[in-house]
């Protein structure tokens, strides 16, 4: 069960990513990813951050960055975010493709094909 303030923390996590990545990234690898959900653990300890990439194909294998890149970003990520947030740890950041867009194109094949 999430509690309220994982949640709060979560979507503040989310925006604060979303512009670090837009304003302040230079990597061309990286400026394309689009945040699609942060989910914060219910002690704030650690956060998943699930990721598309803009311009690719949703499907993982075809367009999911390298995670030795993902994990530097992370670090840099979460040294930006101490400076900016007001809150007492910044919760260790891991990404992960966000598979919840294949999966649902999945599923809505799979019921064109029942009609």
């Amino acid at each position: 069960m999430s509690s309220l303030r994982a949640e709060k923390i979560g979507d503040e996590l989310k925006k604060e990513i979303s512009l670090i990545i837009n304003k302040e990234t230079k990597d061309p690898r990286l400026q394309n990813i689009n945040i699609t959900a942060v989910k914060v653990s219910d002690d704030i300890g650690i956060a998943t951050v699930f990721y598309t990439v803009i311009g690719e194909s949703i499907i993982k294998d075809q367009s999911e960055i390298n995670p030795k890149v993902l994990k530097k970003f992370s670090g840099m990520i979460r040294s930006k975010l101490s400076k900016t947030m007001q809150i007492r740890r910044v919760p260790v950041i891991n990404f992960r493709f966000d598979e919840s867009i294949e999966y649902s194109e999945n599923i809505e094949s799979l019921l064109n094909n029942i009609k």
